[in-house]
């Protein structure tokens, strides 16, 4: 028979998307980004939010070029990493908001009307930007879980689907693009947490 004795359940999540907004983006380069779990995204000014993504929530993937060197007789003896990528897909549920369609038609191809929905999109070539993303999801167990990315590309956009009855979305995949000394950083906190921190930098009001 196993042994459970070892097994914490409480280290097993399911995720889900924060209340009023869970994918936050900054257009440009050398954008400071948050480095804890704590920090509100409201006191970021660089950053503007992205609303919501669709029910498929995002993917991480990771992946490994590698060269293998084989001996005479054919075996191999030494594999080396010589690429890496890592890359995020997101589907945004909300293309009429500003942000979203910045990203995939350029910061300066979107007109934006009086109610601060998207007004007019001019389409033009060469758009492609350096963003910076910030990604927040609660855990079932209580954690925020804050995935940080200070420089992406977009190398990739999915194809529009505008059906009767379907949700219209923005599919992109961005790369992250190594900035200083990292590619991206995982944050967790406890709600609790934030609050004593919040707290502490207004005084307890």
């Amino acid at each position: 028979m196993a042994d459970l004795s070892n097994i914490d359940t409480s280290l097993v999540t399911v995720g889900q998307p924060t209340d009023g907004g869970c994918v936050y983006i900054a257009i440009g380069e050398d954008v400071a980004v948050p480095t804890d779990a704590i920090t509100k995204m409201s006191t970021l000014t660089a950053f503007k939010s992205a609303g919501t993504i669709s029910e498929n929530g995002f993917t991480y993937a990771k992946s490994v070029t590698t060269s293998k060197f084989k001996d005479w007789g054919g075996n191999v003896v030494l594999s080396m990493a010589t690429e890496e990528e890592n890359t995020f897909k997101l589907e945004f549920a909300e293309p009429n908001r500003p942000v979203v369609a910045q990203l995939k038609y350029g910061s300066g191809n979107v007109e934006v009307g009086t109610d601060g929905s998207v007004s007019h999109i001019k389409a033009v070539v060469g758009t492609s930007e350096k963003v910076a993303i910030v990604i927040d999801e609660l855990e079932c167990n209580g954690f925020l879980r804050r995935t940080v990315v200070p420089c992406a590309m977009i190398d990739k956009f999915d194809d529009e689907t505008h059906q009767k009855g379907s949700l219209l979305v923005y599919g992109m995949t961005f790369t992250a693009v190594k900035a200083k000394d990292t590619l991206f950083d995982v944050y967790r906190a406890k709600p609790a947490e934030r609050k004593a921190a919040q707290a502490a930098t207004t005084g307890g009001k």
